[in-house]
């Protein structure tokens, strides 16, 4: 693309051993016609002839342009190289097994040369191959409804801290690296969002499909983590821990004191309701004999936030130490002992722990697992934290049924 016009968008594409998607993902993107734009491609490194189709339709459409890494190095190096090619003034990030939806693309071009946003931000649904759907967590207000908005003042907005389905003004991004294979993205995007102030626009349209293949299909995108053991788990609450660090340090920069402070402690939230807690749910899953290890590295990692200031959330009772009082059964002895380990950094951190809990049965509940650790205090608890959770699940259902009715 030596000498070409300077595109208006740049679309860059890691990709690594998907040559059942990549053309799909090229597709969607070359289909739009609206907007000077470029496509990198990325190669990390596959084994399976991706490479070989994505040169194919770079010799077709001289907006794309490939970079061949001779060994894989893993999505966020993909990233960091790609980012030392692009030339447009705006960027966005698509997945090797993910699309764009027809026109979604071009409505974040439109919204992005229409204003003075320096983000746009588009809605997306999840696909397994055969249905589509919203997740709960990202259902939300912040997220959902369109608008001017910021981090300090839309904090929902940290629960959608993916790089799809945006584009970001070069200003936002420029000099911000991709780090570590898990949860590396999180913090690059908080960061280019929280330059773009107050010119953050959510568009309602939805723009983007992201590919969740269901847990009996195997995945090879350079995206898709492997996270089947306790060890996997430790090495993100690392992460989220570095993560949650460079997100304070920006937000220093761009907010007062008391936003800075606020949006650190959201980004903690989402990390333990999210990502923390999705690790504990399959280390509980597996009955995995190493969970203690990973209650432990929650440990430091919620120490690390009192030393900070940042109280102990919403997030900590039910998302973290409320499940494995429920699912008892599923802990080994070695397990046991870690988790009231963490119980004890947790209760500590805030000292009321027990109001945290989403209803009644769960605030009883967990004063009762507070008071003591005999085997009928921790019975009477599990009793009352399993009513709780029939309680909440009755409850969604009920706005969920509530929510369809209102179309």
């Amino acid at each position: 693309m030596t000498g070409a016009a300077r595109p208006v968008v740049s679309v860059l594409i890691p990709c690594w051993n998907a040559a059942a998607s990549i053309e799909r993902a090229l597709g969607s993107v070359l289909g739009e016609q609206g907007v000077p734009l470029e496509c990198v491609v990325v190669d990390d490194g596959s084994t399976d002839g991706t490479l070989d189709l994505v040169r194919a339709v770079a010799a077709r459409d001289p907006r794309v342009s490939v970079l061949a890494l001779p060994t894989n190095q893993g999505v966020s190096n993909a990233r960091n190289r790609g980012l030392e090619l692009v030339r447009g003034e705006w960027l966005t990030l698509l997945d090797a097994d993910d699309r764009f939806l027809p026109g979604g693309l071009g409505t974040l071009a439109a919204a992005a040369l229409a204003g003075d946003a320096a983000a746009i931000i588009g809605q997306q649904v999840w696909w397994d191959g055969r249905r589509r759907w919203r997740t709960p967590m990202y259902d939300v207000r912040d997220i959902r409804e369109p608008g001017r908005k910021s981090l300090a003042t839309h904090p929902g907005l940290l629960y959608f801290v993916s790089p799809h389905a945006k584009l970001l003004h070069r200003d936002c991004w420029g000099g911000l690296e991709f780090h570590g294979r898990v949860l590396g993205d999180q913090p690059w995007i908080i960061r280019a969002l929280l330059r773009a102030g107050d010119r953050i626009e959510v568009l309602g349209d939805t723009v983007y499909e992201w590919y969740r293949p269901a847990a009996s299909v195997p995945s090879t995108s350079i995206t898709a983590t492997t996270r089947s053991s306790v060890q996997r788990g430790v090495e993100a609450v690392g992460v989220a821990a570095e993560a949650l660090a460079s997100v304070r340090e920006e937000a220093a920069h761009h907010l007062d004191a008391l936003a800075s402070e606020r949006v650190a402690a959201s980004y903690a939230g989402r990390l333990l309701s999210s990502d923390l807690a999705a690790h504990v749910g399959r280390a509980l899953d597996r009955a995995d004999p190493e969970i203690g290890l990973l209650f432990d590295a929650i440990g430091e990692f919620v120490a690390g936030l009192a030393a900070a200031g940042t109280a102990a959330s919403d997030a900590l009772a039910r998302n973290i130490v409320e499940p494995p009082l429920r699912r008892w059964h599923r802990i080994g002895p070695a397990g046991r002992s870690g988790y009231w380990r963490l119980f004890d950094v947790v209760n500590g951190t805030d000292r009321d722990l027990a109001r945290h809990g989403a209803n009644p049965f769960d605030r009883l509940g967990l004063r009762v697992a507070i008071s003591g650790r005999s085997g009928v205090r921790l019975a009477a608890a599990r009793v009352l934290l399993l009513a709780g959770r029939s309680v909440t699940l009755g409850g969604r259902a009920w706005r969920t049924a509530l929510r369809a009715a209102r179309g």
